[in-house]
């Protein structure tokens, strides 16, 4: 049903991108990712959020989630904490186990333009698309 949407008739366009659900200036989580914010007086302040990888199988005008990964720390006192990257791998790693022969073009934003993804890309046999803005 979906073969006729896939690219020059061969790949399922996968697209990944982050997207934050949730942020507070409390706490409201162990995992959370925290930022040192200012407000518009001047006064500094943490803000907690919680934030998810997506990736989202792309058939004509719809699109289906095949795969999510939180952007987390593991614990309260992390040295650095979890980004889209890190996620990316343990993303990539959760799609090829459930969809080993699918045929993939991943679409990302220029975040993604780094050896480790392409990498990944390559040694899941996945071809990529990585779109950088002017």
């Amino acid at each position: 049903m979906l073969e006729k949407y896939k690219i020059r008739g061969k790949y399922y366009h996968v697209v990944v991108d982050g997207t934050g659900l949730a942020t507070s200036r409390n706490k409201y989580n162990k995992n959370c990712l925290v930022k040192r914010k200012t407000d518009e007086k001047g006064n500094e302040y943490q803000e907690y959020s919680t934030y998810v990888l997506e990736a989202k199988l792309v058939v004509g005008d719809m699109v289906f989630s095949i795969g999510s990964e939180f952007v987390e720390n593991e614990n309260e006192e992390v040295d650095k904490q979890d980004c889209e990257l890190k996620a990316f791998k343990r993303l990539a790693k959760k799609i090829k186990k459930e969809y080993p022969r699918l045929k993939i073009i991943i679409g990302a934003d220029a975040l993604y333009a780094a050896k480790t993804v392409i990498d990944i890309c390559k040694g899941n046999g996945w071809k990529y698309i990585i779109r950088f803005k002017e």
